[in-house]
């Protein structure tokens, strides 16, 4: 293009020139750019810019007007006109703002312009927009706002191309750019040298391609709101990345992004966050104490919100009710939020999973309550402080459909809670460093997990790991793990097994009411502060000496006899009856020493008493052998006594007629006496020996028989009943007492022998 100033000559340096309008025409109607030469400065007046711009189409080259290196002076207003052809403004100073609200352009540059403000609410663009490496300063007020003041104003307004802003510089005092609801058909490109020094307001924009946001410096002059994208559209993705430069993205303040719908991918890389205010004024203002660095409670992203480098986020980063594609926050990033929510996922949907890497350091709160993760959780290797409220990972109610990846977390301070979540694989927390003392460490209260819970191979927590009615259809493995805060388990159920071998014992376990098919652990390695009534278990995992299981149970206080008897259904049921009834018996051994309530009335101390001869005698119920061997030597000592002749000497049976014999014959009394009438009685002297029984009067005597009819007195052979022995002599009435005594040692031991029998017999 060719160079025209005012006139053909040359002008000397420093000359200034002011254009005409004739020039001005000429120039546009050959294409040519008006520029001054050889050093001269050139002026050109705004209003002339305006005639030119009421031309017709045909009157000016399409290449339009182009301007460099000109003073603008005067109000150039081109507001409510159609301009068909293109503007361009390249490192030109203007005097006063430029007016285009209304205006209908087709292509508009201020490249490497100063620009005291810019009015183009309504404004058209065909092409582009470009403010390229222009400076833009103001604060111009318009009727978009009856409060707040910006230095570009481009509310309404539709770009059919780009809107460029590469090395652009835009100061005010309260808001840079306000552009509500404008619309851009290509990108919005706010790239490496951009700075933003107050507000950068796009409330509601639609923008087809992608908002790139490369090496931008974001500054709001009170630290709130730098950029407003919200209930945004944007076609393509969202970058807030460093340039090629190394130059890093800044942000002196909140990000709001509420509701905005972003089709492609937010991706934030080596960005620096500086805490933010609390937002006032916004859509959504949070109430949390030192304000978000990013708040976006509804945010939509069709792909992956990616934090990637060495980014510091100075505040909190709400994604509450958004939906993701994928959330991944790479190592090197750190969150400092000291007392708040670093990351606020509640009520969030993400189609993928979460991935937060190894190394990863965060001073706040993980928020996940009511959030869908469709894939995985991944923290492993993160560490965690400061929490909000005693709460970490705060996860109440969080639904995951794959693993939950805890391995290697270290947490201080505060809980990891997953209390009535629902986790659809395996919740994997090994070698992780839960350190939250008097409080919990990690909750699963009420959780449903569809795997197994791994908390060993170098699982630690200072803290209660609870697990209160929570479901595992996995197995719970708690192998090699620490548990210094005790495990409370009541009421959970465990599909496939508890592993219950830790590296130290614990203080305190509850198992009160829980269940699982097998119970793997060393009996020796329980505290002895354990609640384990209602514990129910199908089998132990090699551990089957039923002296090491009367030691664990004997050493849990205070007594509960329900685990005796659980243990005891254990054995049975695997073909171990014996040791089901030792550790039965230990069971009541261990309830007789049970102090009462009241003390220890005489009552009570009968009864131990009779409880005690009950265990040394049959072992409660559960070794009638031992009494049948007592019986059975009862039996060999009367049935010896029973043998002797001096014994038999004195035993005596009496026919119905009231004869008396002895075991060897008829025995008649001493002293005569009168044979009645009747012949039921003769006179006979001692010495006549009659046939044996008394030629049959009587039953023979059996000494045998007589012994099993004394001591058995369940059964009734007819000896004992005919034959007694005479107490007249010393000798009978030994005879007479020795029986009695054996007859009621008999039936009592006989008694416990039924007693025993019958309640064997009874179903366990």
């Amino acid at each position: 293009m060719s160079h025209i100033g005012t006139s053909t000559a040359d002008m000397a340096p420093g000359t200034v020139r002011t254009l005409d309008e004739t020039a001005l025409v000429r120039a546009c109607r050959e294409g040519r750019t008006v520029r001054a030469r050889d050093g001269g400065r050139l002026v050109v007046e705004a209003r002339l810019v305006r005639e030119l711009c009421r031309r017709g189409r045909e009157e000016i080259d399409p290449r339009g007007l182009a301007v460099e290196g000109a003073r603008i002076t005067g109000d150039l207003d081109l507001s409510g006109m159609e301009v068909p052809f293109p503007l361009r403004f390249t490192g030109c100073t203007f005097d006063r703002p430029v007016d285009l609200d209304g205006a209908d352009l087709h292509l508009l540059a201020l490249d490497g312009c100063a620009v005291p403000g810019l009015r183009a609410n309504g404004l058209r663009v065909r092409r582009d927009l470009d403010l390229s490496r222009s400076r833009v300063t103001g604060d111009l007020q318009t009727t978009a706002s009856t409060s707040r003041s910006a230095a570009v104003w481009l509310c309404e307004s539709e770009i059919g191309g780009r809107l460029l802003c590469l090395d652009t510089v835009v100061e005010s005092s309260d808001r840079a750019i306000q552009a509500d609801r404008m619309r851009v058909g290509g990108t919005v490109r706010l790239l490496h040298g951009f700075e933003a020094h107050g507000g950068l307001r796009l409330l509601g924009v639609q923008v087809a391609g992608s908002l790139d946001l490369t090496g931008a410096r974001l500054t709001h002059p009170d630290r709130g709101l730098a950029l407003d994208l919200g209930d945004a559209q944007i076609g393509g993705s969202v970058f807030l990345i460093d340039d090629q430069t190394g130059r890093r993205p800044l942000v002196r303040g909140c990000v709001n992004l509420g509701n905005a719908r972003i089709s492609g991918r937010l991706l934030i890389r080596h960005a620096a966050f500086e805490p933010a205010e609390m937002v006032r004024g916004a859509g959504y203002a949070s109430g949390r104490d030192g304000g978000d660095a990013i708040s976006a409670p509804g945010l939509f992203v069709g792909g992956e919100l990616s934090v990637e480098g060495e980014c510091g986020i100075g505040g909190g980063v709400d994604l509450a009710m958004g939906s993701f594609g994928a959330i991944r926050i790479h190592r090197g990033s750190s969150f400092t939020v000291g007392g708040g929510r670093a990351l606020d996922l509640t009520n969030a949907e993400l189609r993928s999973g979460l991935l937060i890497e190894a190394g990863t350091a965060v001073e706040g709160t993980l928020r996940l309550a009511g959030a869908h993760i469709r894939g995985d959780l991944v923290v492993r290797g993160t560490r965690w402080s400061r929490p909000e409220k005693d709460t970490l990972i705060a996860a109440q109610g969080v639904v995951v459909d794959g693993v939950v990846d805890l391995r290697g977390v270290e947490t201080d301070g505060g809980r990891a809670g997953f209390r009535s979540a629902t986790l659809g694989g395996v919740l994997d927390a090994q070698g992780a460093r839960l350190r939250n003392p008097g409080g919990e460490a990690l909750a699963l209260q009420q959780a449903l997990v569809r795997g197994p819970v791994l908390l060993g191979d170098g699982f630690a927590a200072e803290g209660r790991v609870t697990l209160n009615r929570c479901a595992v259809e996995g197995r719970l493995d708690c192998d090699g793990g620490t548990f210094a805060g005790g495990l409370d388990a009541v009421s959970a159920a465990v599909r496939s097994g508890m592993r219950l071998r830790w590296a130290e014992i614990p203080p305190r376990v509850d198992l009160t009411g829980a269940s699982t098919t097998v119970l793997s652990d060393d009996p020796a390695r329980w505290p002895r502060d354990s609640a384990i009534s209602g514990f129910v278990y199908d089998r132990f995992d090699g551990a089957w000496d039923w002296r090491a299981r009367r030691d664990w149970l004997r050493a849990i206080v205070p007594f509960d006899a329900g685990p005796y008897e659980q243990a005891a259904r254990v054995f049975r049921q695997h073909g171990r009856p014996v040791e089901a009834e030792n550790l039965l018996i230990e069971q009541r051994r261990q309830a007789r020493k049970v102090s009462p309530p009241g003390g220890r009335s005489p009552r009570r101390w009968v009864r131990n008493a009779r409880d005690l001869l009950y265990g040394l005698t049959v072992g409660y119920g559960y070794r009638p052998g031992r009494v049948l061997w007592m019986l059975g030597a009862l039996l060999a000592l009367v049935g010896v006594m029973t043998m002797i002749p001096a014994v038999q000497q004195t035993l005596r049976a009496t026919d119905p007629r009231g004869n008396v014999y002895a075991v060897d014959g008829r025995l008649v009394t001493v002293d005569d006496v009168s044979a009645p009438g009747d012949g039921t009685a003769t006179a006979a002297r001692r010495g006549a020996r009659p046939g044996p029984c008394g030629d049959g009067q009587v039953r023979c005597f059996d000494p045998l028989f007589y012994t099993v009819d004394t001591v058995i007195p369940l059964v009734s052979l007819g000896q004992r009943a005919t034959w007694y022995p005479e107490t007249r002599s010393s000798a009978g009435r030994w005879v007479s007492a020795s029986l009695n005594v054996a007859g009621l040692l008999g039936w009592l031991l006989s008694t416990v022998v039924v007693l025993s029998f019958a309640r064997l017999a009874r179903p366990a």
